[in-house]
């Protein structure tokens, strides 16, 4: 295997160094535009050749293992362009501070052109370029196209969750000019694929099959399968949540099926990636570029200094104030960039995996639903508590009194800037009330959520969308133009500049089904919640 490995690992860098400038933005260059588009993702040369397919399940593996990273990025330049300026920025989670040359960023509501097209032009490729060679190859049937079809599924929903309508079901590995779906056709399409998805890995668990020769080419779960079907139950639940809002009755549906065929219950279930090209690439750019170019946010602190959380020291470095994180939306200058890396480092090692999916999160998913009166195999309260518990133990944190705690989060001081202080935005506490209204308890819910899934992001992304919690800080410099809402916070990203440039018709479709302009103040099908 250990040839192989290399030929894959050489494939996909390859295939990423000719994408991206090397360096990336924290290594100083900055990124213009990445050329994907729909002929890159039917027709890659830079994918898996005939004589790495050799050997048993080789020729599927490589293409899984090449599929994989669109769920959560593992080089260094993808993983900041994407999960680290979109995922970790907009959830909340953490703060960039480079300036990155001042002309237009992510984290002040004005990105750059070539930059907000990224998520869609980097992660388009990875799924299709190896999917369709899995159906090919499969013929749509056994273990490892239900495989592609989850990654791709979660994938998928990644992406949409930054543009709205995506293209999905027409999607057919020849055509370069393909139409988009309507969030809500789209959402069917994935259920459908992820249902039969299910009921495939289900059929085969049951029949006793051998998964061994696909371990080496799992960076998620080493070829335990009976872990992917909980995934894919637990990224269902996590679908029928996202629509709540939209589709009520859907959601519930899909919501109970998943929890009735099985989500993830313990900390061990949980979802990390070990991809990377040589370190995790969150500690790469927190310590390793330009003396550090993101800090733990101080929305976070705030929570976790004022609930006196265990968390706290598994999630940050103390500087000389104490754990001081920085508020999110500074117009970042040199000098002040040089300030703010003095504040509190995220606690990230450098060998750490990357964060797919929670245990944690199930549970808090589960606790919404039962809010609303679902059947989630629980109460809201013991699911709650559960999600509280299970985070302690994946974090190595050690629970103590804390889901007694009615402490309070904590106003934020900002020691350089003292017009960046601010009065923490809530009064919500770890315990639980059963006495409290829906929304108090659906914000105790979310705030805990919101905790959990540190460091990801992309979760507490759509969580704010979709009902208005947590109750972080506002960013200090909004430079969208008014388009943004400060309050409200990002509610998507434009569409890619290429696809005008080669998919213009069915772009102007899309822009249609959005049912607003493209730009970042429209919101998503599912998130007009708050």
């Amino acid at each position: 295997m250990k040839r192989i490995y290399s030929n894959i690992k050489n494939t996909v860098i390859k295939s990423i160094l000719l994408t991206l400038p090397l360096g990336g933005v924290g290594g100083g260059l900055l990124l213009s535009s990445c050329t994907g588009n729909f002929e890159e993702y039917n027709k890659n040369p830079y994918g898996p050749t005939a004589e790495d397919m050799l050997g048993d399940n080789v020729e599927t593996g490589m293409l899984i293992k090449n599929m994989l990273p669109a769920i959560v990025q593992g080089q260094q330049n993808n993983s900041q362009m994407i999960d680290q300026m979109v995922g970790l920025e907009y959830g909340g989670h953490a703060s960039m501070i480079n300036p990155w040359g001042n002309s237009g960023n992510f984290y002040t509501y004005n990105p750059r052109q070539g930059w907000y097209g990224i998520p869609f032009t980097t992660t388009m490729p990875q799924i299709y370029t190896n999917f369709f060679k899995i159906s090919s190859s499969t013929g749509k049937k056994g273990v490892v196209y239900a495989w592609a079809q989850i990654i791709r599924v979660a994938a998928t929903m990644k992406i949409s969750d930054c543009y709205g309508p995506m293209p999905y079901s027409k999607v057919d590995g020849e055509s370069y000019s393909v139409a988009y779906d309507s969030e809500k056709d789209l959402y069917n399409a994935m259920f459908t694929d992820l249902d039969e998805a299910i009921t495939s890995i289900s059929a085969a668990l049951a029949s006793g099959a051998d998964f061994s020769t696909l371990a080496d080419f799992d960076y998620v779960y080493s070829g335990n399968f009976d872990k992917w079907l909980k995934y894919a139950n637990s990224l269902k639940l996590r679908m029928a949540m996202r629509i709540v809002n939209a589709d009520a009755a859907l959601a519930q549906k899909k919501a109970e099926e998943a929890v009735e065929s099985g989500v993830m219950t313990e900390a061990s279930d949980a979802a990390y990636s070990s991809f990377n090209d040589g370190m995790n690439p969150f500690y790469r750019a927190a310590f390793t570029w330009n003396g550090g170019e993101f800090r733990i946010s101080a929305s976070m602190t705030s929570f976790l200094n004022g609930y006196a959380d265990p968390r706290l020291e598994k999630y940050a470095i103390a500087c000389d104030k104490g754990y001081v994180g920085v508020r999110n939306g500074i117009n970042q200058t040199a000098a002040t960039f040089a300030k703010y890396q003095t504040f509190s480092e995220p606690a990230i090692g450098e060998g750490d995996k990357l964060l797919v999916m929670s245990a944690a999160e199930v549970y808090f998913l589960r606790a919404e639903g039962a809010l609303r009166g679902w059947n989630m195999g629980a109460s809201a309260k013991d699911l709650y508590e559960a999600g509280i518990t299970t985070s302690m133990q994946e974090k190595g944190a050690s629970i103590g009194s804390y889901l007694t705690n009615t402490k309070t989060p904590a106003d934020y001081t900002d020691h350089y800037k003292s017009k960046n202080s601010i009065k923490a935005q809530t009064t919500i506490c770890p315990k639980w009330d059963d006495a409290a209204n829906f929304e108090t308890n659906l914000e105790r819910i979310i705030t805990q959520k919101w905790i959990a899934t540190y460091p990801s992001g992309w979760e507490s992304w759509a969580d704010i969308r979709r009902t208005g919690y947590p109750k972080l800080f506002p960013v200090v410099d909004n430079l969208s133009g008014g388009v943004v809402s400060s309050e409200r916070g990002m509610r998507r990203l434009p569409f890619p500049q290429d696809e005008y440039n080669t998919n213009a018709d069915n772009i102007a479709a899309a822009v249609n089904l959005l049912g607003g302009a493209d730009d970042a103040g429209t919101d998503l099908w599912w998130a007009k919640k708050n």
